[in-house]
């Protein structure tokens, strides 16, 4: 998943584990009354009402079938979802993309995943359905409705923000401390069992010892990799990632193996994590300092594997 929690089993805090959006998720938790394990299935439930592409009667699904120019009223939580992702789109000039889906499906992933390597027909005609400027997303009242012709994903986000929603919901039971994980997303707070800082490993690309270990208290930590899943392509021995690039419609193919990124909210980890993998060493690099991103690349090189940090990442390296 990219991202491991090095804690102490059986120290005394409550665990819950479970499957959610097609992945799974565990929390550990200290609560005055344990873990609220009926609240957190309900907003899981909920945010998949709201967000799921594979779920037919959920209400991405439904908005995804509505015509074009037709406004459409959704709740707080998807206008939000889809309102941030259409920020970090506009700050990376398209890196991400919510509308990306035709191309995901034509290079076999997602929902709709097609079976064998698209044409240069079928890419400059998925190119045409693709685009941030088509969707239009309001908070108040909370509204999505489409420009042009569009298929909105929010699988590169949702998942960060149901991370946050579980969050609340910890917060709200008065829990002391907490470590959630959800698909490689996670979120810490507090101190971990035994009162030392939440050790957050990083996988290597490669497999084997991990490069870097994060010392958190509180925050959000998502990573973005090219190796997480790929799929075999007959004219090619190294596969297509599952990362495709909106504005070319390409799976990415450079040197950047995997970035992770620390933030307040899962939300945003989780997008600026897409968004940079997809910018590519340089660019992303330069992005992520200039927007003060705490960000650790990791990438390929003749050498093996160089990693990489942004400024604001140091002080969260544990030492």
């Amino acid at each position: 998943m990219g991202l491991l929690a090095l804690v102490c089993a059986g120290c005394g805090y409550d665990v819950l584990a479970g499957r959610a959006f097609g992945t799974t998720y565990s929390i550990q938790a200290d609560c005055p009354n344990g873990i609220p394990q009926h609240l957190i299935l309900a907003e899981l439930a909920q945010i998949d009402r709201q967000m799921s592409t594979f779920n037919a009667a959920s209400e991405l699904s439904n908005f995804n079938r509505v015509p074009v120019g037709e406004e459409v009223p959704v709740s707080p939580a998807l206008a939000e979802v889809a309102t941030a992702a259409q920020l970090v789109a506009v700050q990376t000039g398209g890196a991400f993309d919510a509308t990306v889906a035709p191309l995901v499906a034509l290079w076999g992933f997602g929902a709709d995943a097609a079976h064998r390597p698209p044409t240069e027909a079928q890419l400059a005609e998925a190119l045409h359905r693709v685009g941030y400027e088509r969707l239009e997303a309001r908070l108040d009242p909370p509204t999505l409705k489409k420009a042009a012709p569009l298929t909105l994903d929010l699988s590169a986000i949702a998942k960060g923000y149901a991370v946050d929603r579980l969050a609340t919901v910890l917060a709200d039971g008065s829990c002391r401390a907490y470590l959630i994980e959800l698909g490689g997303e996670m979120r810490v707070f507090g101190s971990s069992p035994g009162g030392a800082p939440w050790r957050v490993g990083i996988d290597s690309p490669e497999g084997g010892q991990l490069p870097q270990v994060l010392a958190l208290r509180g925050g959000a930590v998502a990573t973005s990799g090219d190796y997480r899943q790929r799929r075999d392509q007959p004219a090619s021995s190294a596969g297509a990632a599952h990362i495709i690039d909106p504005r070319t419609g390409r799976p990415i193919a450079h040197r950047l193996a995997s970035v992770t990124v620390v933030a307040e909210q899962a939300l945003y980890a989780d997008a600026y994590a897409t968004a940079l993998i997809v910018l590519g060493e340089a660019a992303g690099m330069d992005f992520a300092e200039r927007h003060g991103l705490a960000a650790l690349f990791i990438v390929r090189t003749p050498s093996g594997l160089l990693v990489q940090h942004t400024p604001a990442l140091q002080p969260l390296l544990a030492h």
